[in-house]
């Protein structure tokens, strides 16, 4: 089995409207599905730039949940900064369980059931994992490093390996992460041209993978993927600086 999943983040009444327009209609163009983040009370200082598109929860929100989008929860204000880079890692569970709740009620609010969740900058910890396992509110969590979805802690992740789509194995499920609203031309095209050459793995029925790996760990191959992608992503940054 290969399958690829796109991954689109921090939709919020404050995105760069342009560009969720022309990722939008890429997706339509195949028929692709993709799990969509939403930030529910989006504090982030550097949307401020973007217009507030009023109906964003009508216009956009409620249509992709009507179109089969997979809509996920993202934290609850995504206020990071240069200095705090998490919104929950470190915080204690109860803490945690008051920001997840709020982001939900905040969704459903508007018409919408996140079926996932996801944390700003990838930053969680095993108190987010069990308020999500608790609450029952998510069939899993898009994050973390392996072939196939696992479970950790009681809950199903299906994992977000990379940010650029590429072939990396012959088999497993990957999820590509994309950030719209800092998607440059050359990014839209080398989407559209992975996509067309690889449309059929885009066929994705979330459900049918929640079910088939809700009782799978994690095996040594996924912890060499793991470990593989850390040390690349920290020579990446050596090389930038």
């Amino acid at each position: 089995m290969l399958r690829y999943i796109i991954r689109l983040d921090d939709a919020c009444p404050k995105m760069n409207e342009k560009n969720w327009i022309r990722v939008e209609e890429i997706l339509n163009k195949y028929d692709v599905k993709p799990i969509v983040g939403i930030i529910p009370n989006n504090k982030d200082e550097d949307f401020a730039k973007y217009n507030e598109i009023e109906n964003f929860w009508d216009k956009y929100a409620k249509r992709w949940q009507e179109n089969g989008w997979i809509i996920a929860q993202h934290g609850l204000n995504h206020n990071l900064s240069k200095t705090i880079r998490t919104e929950f890692t470190g915080k204690s569970y109860d803490k945690q369980k008051q920001i997840i709740e709020e982001g939900y009620k905040i969704l459903r609010s508007n018409g919408i059931v996140a079926k996932c969740f996801f944390a700003p900058n990838h930053t969680f910890d095993d108190n987010t994992i069990k308020v999500c396992r608790e609450l029952k509110y998510f069939e899993f969590i898009s994050d973390g490093y392996a072939y196939f979805p696992y479970v950790k802690n009681g809950m199903l992740f299906i994992p977000s390996v990379f940010d650029t789509p590429h072939v990396i194995s012959k088999n497993g499920i990957f999820t590509f992460v994309y950030h719209p609203n800092n998607m440059k031309d050359a990014s839209f095209e080398y989407l559209e041209k992975f996509i067309k050459l690889h449309q059929d793995n885009f066929n994705v029925d979330i459900d049918e993978v929640v079910n088939l790996f809700k009782q799978r760990k994690r095996n040594f191959k996924d912890r060499l993927l793991e470990i593989f992608i850390k040390v690349y992503r920290s020579l990446r940054n050596i090389v930038k600086q």
